[in-house]
């Protein structure tokens, strides 16, 4: 009779263990969801809500449209509405979620509805904080996490539960100042390491939350930690699962140009069947592979939507048209465009044209490098490198096109001289990047402990916070 029992009690614990997998309900509204196909993700949710409303599942799944729609709809505002119209979103979505939340006594719910109420906490958390209500942020924040620990404390292979858990830790970790004081006052001082393992850990093993978790780490290594290398591979999951999400394809593709791996940005763009890459990186594209027409045709077709532009995007467009408008003498477009710049690119301008040949031979490198042009022939067209001149920064542009060119190549060790040249110029954008893919080379290949100590001294003078978090890794790496 023990041993029935006992079997019993183990084919019980097996079951409850056995990881919650998506429906096929699910799976359509996850797919709609992450290709940015909002109107039918949520019309199924609300229908799912009439048809359960005493289950927080389809709340959490329509909640989770209503936050990427979100980015969606502050990207297309004005760029002077868009703090407002943020106000208004974030209020929209804070009350949606309290309200749902007080729809459940979590007592009552079994292990998936916790987590799809826990992950609601974590929504509100994630809203109060762009929002700057930090008690707010805090409270939702607190309650999601041990939410999160309680349901893995009764199923350790609830996997999904880790994006919650990682991505508290891993925030917790980067706020600074009275913020991070209270944030650990309340027990959420964060920890980094522990933040990516968990949402690495949440992106592999989980079965309801890859979008998300993907998307985070996107966001994670992308922007936050300044390391685009790391966050490829999350990109082309991401993009492999839900090829429609044009957000994330169009970010994935300025990666790539800022990583010069041009071969697999030109593919995406020249079979982009459903047009889903926006003029303004089109235009980048153009821009560095030398087709001066080309740029400028999408950077104006750009202009014509300003508003769905990235802050800046404007300035960026406009510099890329007057820029290439000059190149080909049309200068019609030059007066258009030109006192539209900004300052600092109406400065760059003008030092291009007072240097006239540094000026259009540093753009002919930087078409070579693009167009994947061998290593022998790219050295030699370095031999007819003209004056630069040290004052006007174009020899730290050059410096670090070449360090990007080598290490492309993957020859680092000269690489990593031209990198350690370009920490010597006047451009405080090129001497971060220096440093950024110093981090790389020192992370890729064992060096002297010596250089690694001198990269952080530098980094820790530039008060970069982004290579502040990555020389954490050169630190542990090297037992510093």
């Amino acid at each position: 009779m023990k041993k029935i029992l006992s079997l019993l009690l183990l084919s019980a614990s097996v079951a409850a263990a056995k990881p919650i997998e998506p429906t096929p309900l699910d799976l359509k509204i996850i797919s709609y969801t992450f290709n940015e196909e909002y109107d039918q993700a949520k019309k199924i949710c609300e229908e799912q809500i009439k048809l359960n409303p005493v289950s927080p599942k389809y709340y959490y799944y329509l909640i989770n449209t209503k936050m990427l729609e979100y980015y969606q709809k502050v990207a297309e505002l004005d760029p002077e509405k868009r703090d407002e119209g943020r106000k208004t979103f974030n209020k929209e979505i804070i009350d949606y979620c309290e309200s749902v939340i007080e729809k459940f006594d979590e007592s009552k719910l079994n292990l998936e509805n916790k987590f799809y109420l826990g992950a609601i906490h974590a929504y509100a958390a994630r809203i109060y904080g762009i929002d700057g209500s930090w008690w707010g942020a805090f409270k939702s924040g607190k309650k999601a996490k041990s939410m999160m620990e309680e349901i893995l404390k009764s199923d350790s292979q609830f996997y999904d539960s880790y994006l919650v858990l990682g991505m508290i830790e891993y925030y917790a970790d980067r706020m600074s100042g009275v913020t991070g004081f209270i944030a650990g006052v309340l027990g959420l001082s964060g920890d980094r390491e522990k933040g990516l393992s968990h949402l690495q850990l949440a992106y592999e093993k989980g079965k309801l939350t890859f979008g998300q978790s993907a998307l985070t780490l996107i966001e994670v290594y992308s922007s936050l930690e300044g390391n685009e290398y790391a966050a490829l591979p999350y990109f082309e999951s991401f993009l492999t699962r839900f090829p429609k999400n044009k957000r994330t394809l169009n970010a994935y593709c300025h990666v790539l140009m800022n990583i010069w791996d041009f071969k697999k940005a030109e593919n995406i763009i020249k079979n982009d069947k459903q047009n889903l890459i926006d003029d303004y990186a089109q235009a980048r594209f153009y821009d560095i592979k030398g087709d001066s027409k080309l740029a400028i045709q999408y950077g104006e077709s750009a202009l014509e939507n300003e508003k769905k532009l990235y802050r800046g995007g404007g300035a960026a467009v406009r510099y890329i048209i007057v820029f290439n408008s000059w190149l080909i003498n049309d200068h019609a477009k030059v007066k258009k465009y030109e006192s539209a710049l900004n300052d600092r690119n109406k400065e760059a301008f003008e030092n291009i044209k007072k240097n006239v040949s540094a000026g259009k031979w540093l753009h002919e490198l930087s078409i070579q490098i693009a167009s994947d042009t061998s290593v022998n022939d790219v050295e030699n067209f370095t031999k007819l490198k003209p004056a630069l001149g040290a004052t006007n920064g174009f020899e730290g542009q050059f410096n670090l096109l070449i360090g990007m060119f080598y290490f492309k190549n993957n020859l680092f060790d000269k690489s990593e001289q031209f990198f350690n040249k370009a920490l010597a110029s006047i451009n405080e954008r090129d001497r971060s990047t220096a440093m950024k893919y110093l981090v790389e080379i020192y992370m890729r290949h064992d060096v002297d402990k010596k250089k690694v100590k001198n990269l952080i001294s530098v980094i820790d003078d530039s008060k970069n916070s982004r290579l502040t978090y990555r020389s954490r890794d050169l630190e542990k790496k090297y037992n510093l």
